[in-house]
C-alpha cells in the first residue's frame, strides 16, 4: 500500500552540507519536541536530526518547531504530514 499524503520538508541552513555519522530520528504527533531539539543541539558535530510530525495539524506548534529548527547549529530536516499515517509508516519514512 502506498501513501497519498504529501509531506512538507523544511531544512535548516546546515542540512545541505551535512556529512553526519549519526541520525537522530524523532517522530511525534501533538507533542512538542522543542526542548529535546535544544538539548540535542548541544551535541558534538557529526549528528543530524530528522523530525516527523505525523499529522498534528496544529499551525502554532508547527511554526514554533520551524523557528527552533531554523536556529539549530546541527543539521535538521523537519517533515510534516497533513494527516496521521500511523507509527509504523512514520518510522519507515524516517528510516
Amino acid at each position: 500500500m502506498t501513501s497519498s499524503t504529501t509531506a512538507q520538508l523544511i531544512d535548516n541552513d546546515h542540512w545541505a552540507a551535512a556529512t553526519p555519522r549519526l541520525s537522530v530520528l524523532i517522530p511525534f504527533m501533538r507533542d512538542d519536541p522543542r526542548r529535546l531539539l535544544r538539548a540535542l543541539d548541544r551535541a558534538q558535530d557529526g549528528i543530524e536530526i530528522v523530525l516527523l510530525d505525523d499529522g498534528t495539524n496544529d499551525p502554532g506548534l508547527t511554526s514554533a518547531v520551524v523557528q527552533v529548527v531554523q536556529g539549530l547549529n546541527l543539521p535538521c530536516r523537519f517533515v510534516t504530514l497533513p494527516t496521521n499515517e500511523g507509527r509504523a509508516r512514520g518510522r519507515n519514512r524516517l528510516a
